[in-house]
């Protein structure tokens, strides 16, 4: 089972956010103050109280009530400008489950009913009360409230969800890792073991607290003549959670530190490490990011993307973000843009640029794709020799959806990596595979700019440095050095397997010329103009 979508209706700024799809990483993107928490707060809304319904059907109203006092106020958080109009309004969020096999197969089980594939829920609240329904659908055995009941909490012991606020004090942070670890030692309260330690320890402590009772029964008794008994408890509920909390986290980065005192993205890395941990593959894994990016160095808002990333391939994440770095640049749908109550898939790069404040130069302005090459020769090269193989590359150059760009030495790469990181492109690197190339390649790759996936190296079999030049017919190119240069390189210095600026420079240095860095960009240039489209 899978959340594939969500909608919400009159929540706070929010009155019709409708259809967002969910799949493995949903990013909210927008303006301050246009909604991007409030949605994100309305899911947890929703998926919170579908947890308290699990854990007691026949209570919700009761349970749900010091939930809601903390987590909902209806003159907050149903919209203003709606409260004159609708005194007695709702707010409602609409999750779309997409069921699998075994999910339909236990549904039918319980209730009897064929269901296609998916089985929608909607929870309401006005602060008061909160309902949980299945809004009417065309079968009729819906109508059927036992059926109802049933599949709404099938649903609701199914959803693992867990919500990560941005962090805005050191309580705030710990609090976030306390709540995991507790969540986590939750599972102990179902075990025969546990339940016997716990049985001894109650045992035990009750016999300290019948102690005290005996006590001071006595000089009550001289104040209260009336008293006739006097009862201590620990409530049970209160005994197991004093047992899931409290927990110390030490950090051991060459010095053990407790976790109290490491910086917020030590703090925030470390949540997103607990939720890493496997999960049960039967339910509803869904954790919602609000700014994960807040108050933390480039670095480590890096190092927290990877690690989202990661989470991402066993979660479904939802998050909000105003860094372009924790945009969604695999799938560029998954990216919803709200603005003014609403919330809409982005269609082109460009809208995420514009509601990110992103000032680019009009030969950017359309770019989706960038092909990232060492040098302008490369760049010149390529734009003749791509479109010729390619006539979809041909048309994405002619729009300006896809440009090819280039570092003016590799050792620049990482700087030109994230420029175009930021502008939300999706880039792809050819690099000489050399000791240059592939130092810059490395070096991307630890910053975590660049992975193995979208790097190329210029490799010719049987040479153990190689450049693009190595990969040209060399007869293009011949005339044109002799004639400019007058250096014939159908010579012996230009055999063998070195690179071919190696191979080049012998030529030159064996016919007298003068050969430096100056006189190889000249070469290349003029090698890369004589390239035909």
């Amino acid at each position: 089972m899978k959340l594939s979508d969500f909608s919400v209706v009159n929540y706070r700024s929010i009155t019709t956010a409708r259809k967002i799809k969910t799949n493995n990483m949903t990013v909210l993107v927008g303006k301050n103050n246009e909604g991007k928490s409030n949605i994100l707060r309305a899911l947890t809304l929703a998926m919170d109280i579908m947890k308290i319904y699990s854990k007691d059907p026949r209570s919700l109203q009761i349970a749900v009530r010091p939930y809601l006092k903390n987590h909902y106020s209806w003159e907050k958080d149903y919209p203003i400008s709606l409260q004159e109009k609708n005194p007695n309004g709702w707010s409602s969020i609409d999750l779309n489950f997409e069921l699998d096999e075994q999910d339909i197969l236990a549904i039918r089980s319980m209730t009897g009913i064929r269901l296609s594939g998916c089985i929608p829920v909607r929870v309401s609240t006005n602060g008061a009360a909160a309902k949980i329904d299945i809004p009417k659908r065309g079968t009729a055995a819906f109508a059927d409230a036992d059926n109802k009941k049933k599949i709404i909490e099938y649903v609701c012991f199914k959803i693992d969800f867990n919500f990560i606020p941005a962090v805005r004090t050191e309580y705030d942070a710990l609090r976030v890792v306390d709540s995991l670890i507790e969540k986590s030692l939750e599972t102990l309260d179902t075990n025969p073991d546990y339940i016997n330690a716990m049985n001894k320890i109650e045992e035990l402590q009750q016999g300290i607290l019948d102690g005290i009772s005996n006590q001071i029964i006595e000089p009550l008794q001289e104040f209260l003549p009336t008293v006739r008994n006097v009862q201590i408890h620990i409530q049970n509920e209160r005994r197991r959670i004093a047992m899931r909390r409290n927990t110390e986290i030490i950090i051991d980065d060459g010095t053990p530190t407790p976790i109290q005192q490491k910086g917020d993205g030590i703090k925030s890395l470390t949540a997103l490490a607990i939720l890493n941990i496997p999960a049960r593959v039967d339910r509803v894994s869904v954790v919602a990011i609000e700014e994960p990016e807040s108050h933390l160095h480039p670095e480590s808002a890096r190092q927290l993307y990877d690690t989202i990333m990661s989470l991402s391939q066993t979660h479904q994440i939802v998050l909000t973000t105003h860094s372009p770095l924790f945009v969604n640049r695999t799938n560029l749908k998954e990216n919803i843009i709200v603005n003014d109550g609403k919330a809409t898939p982005v269609k082109k790069i460009k809208e995420i640029r514009d509601v990110l404040g992103i000032h680019i130069s009009d030969n950017l302005t359309n770019a989706e794709h960038a092909l990232i090459v060492e040098g302008e020769d490369d760049k010149i090269a390529l734009e003749k020799l791509l479109p010729s193989m390619s006539t979809k590359i041909k048309r994405a150059i002619q729009n300006g959806t896809f440009i090819i760009d280039y570092i003016g030495g590799a050792g620049n790469l990482p700087y030109k990596l994230s420029f175009y990181r930021n502008l939300q492109c999706k880039y792809h690197v050819l690099l000489d595979n050399d000791d240059a190339g592939r130092h810059a390649g490395s070096e991307a790759e630890r910053q975590g700019l660049l992975d193995v996936r979208n790097v190329t190296y210029a490799i010719c079999n049987g040479s153990p440095n190689a450049e693009i030049e190595d990969c040209y017919n060399k007869a293009v190119y011949e005339n044109a050095i002799l004639n400019e240069f007058g250096v014939n390189i159908n010579v012996a210095e230009f055999r063998g397997n070195k690179k071919w600026s190696d191979r080049i420079a012998g030529c030159f240095l064996s016919q007298g010329k003068l050969w430096n860095d100056a006189m190889e960009k000249r070469v290349k240039l003029v090698v890369a103009n004589e390239i035909m489209e």
